[in-house]
């Protein structure tokens, strides 16, 4: 029984690398049995250090994530932790990486160099993740050392909301030099967030239901939002256009400066916020 047991176990794995050899490296993405969604635990976004590096206009998104914490996370190929030198992606990255630098499925399967500029020298990818339908389907995950000497980065700060959702902030310096290059809006702009960043916004406040009413002067922090993020967020009811004010949110009082038109990149998820 025991033989047959680990029979099984391995069976699945095996059958696949041959279907994937037989079928070539296009049915490592195509949608189905072995690429559909894989459920992770929100909370290992909390263990990360994540940043966000510019390649022209176009954002890639870095990680590092504790061994004990990605060894759980389910991978397409090879192993989720990746080694002193080398690099694991996401489901998303892996299959544009391949796609871009027409990788064979020998490559796919066994690991593959790739040399492209963000990432400084030379690189083995030797894992790909399942998809997760989260933002680590597109990531680069690299080891710590590796991870911390890529300059210049945007850091990305993580927070959970009470459901244990994870959110995504990017904080815009005072210059407003690290905005990414090239972003259009849907609604605001740049201009509402430079005016909204230093006014005093007066409210009024409704006491215990009477008709009293208090003024006092108050600070709301401007905030942009990602075409994906905003999506959410209106389906919420929590604004519905710019000007609309949220107290309280993630600590903050925040008025809504702009929404981003979609890029299909990972700016489409974050929050932006001056930094402090």
């Amino acid at each position: 029984m025991e033989g047959k047991s680990i029979f099984r176990e391995y069976l699945r794995p095996i059958l696949f690398t041959l279907l994937v050899i037989a079928a070539g490296s296009g049915a490592l993405y195509q949608e189905g049995y072995f690429t559909k969604s894989q459920a992770i635990n929100p909370m290992i976004f909390g263990d990360m250090a994540i940043k966000v590096v510019f390649e022209d206009e176009t954002p890639e998104l870095l990680a590092y994530v504790p061994a004990d914490r990605l060894s759980s996370v389910p991978t397409l190929i090879g192993e989720p932790v990746p080694e002193e030198d080398s690099m694991v992606l996401g489901y998303a990255e892996a299959k544009d990486m391949a796609e871009e630098n027409n990788i064979t499925i020998s490559q796919a399967l066994w690991g593959y160099d790739v040399d492209e500029g963000f990432l400084g020298d030379s690189i083995r990818v030797t894992g790909m993740l399942k998809r997760t339908d989260t933002l680590m389907d597109m990531m680069h995950i690299l080891p710590k050392g590796r991870f911390d000497s890529i300059q210049p980065a945007e850091r990305i700060t993580v927070k959970f909301t009470d459901e244990k959702m994870p959110k995504f902030f990017y904080y815009i310096r005072p210059d407003g030099t690290n905005i990414p290059r090239g972003i259009r809006f849907a609604m605001g702009g740049m201009m509402d967030y430079e005016r909204l960043k230093n006014e005093k916004t007066v409210v009024s406040l409704d006491i215990l239901g009477l008709d009293l009413h208090i003024r006092q002067n108050k600070t709301y922090l401007p905030l942009i939002i990602g075409s994906e993020e905003a999506k959410m967020m209106m389906g919420e009811k929590l604004f519905a256009k710019t000007g609309d004010k949220i107290e309280g949110f993630f600590g903050k009082d925040v008025v809504i400066a702009g929404v981003l038109a979609p890029t299909g990149t990972v700016l489409d998820m974050f929050h932006y916020m001056p930094e402090e």
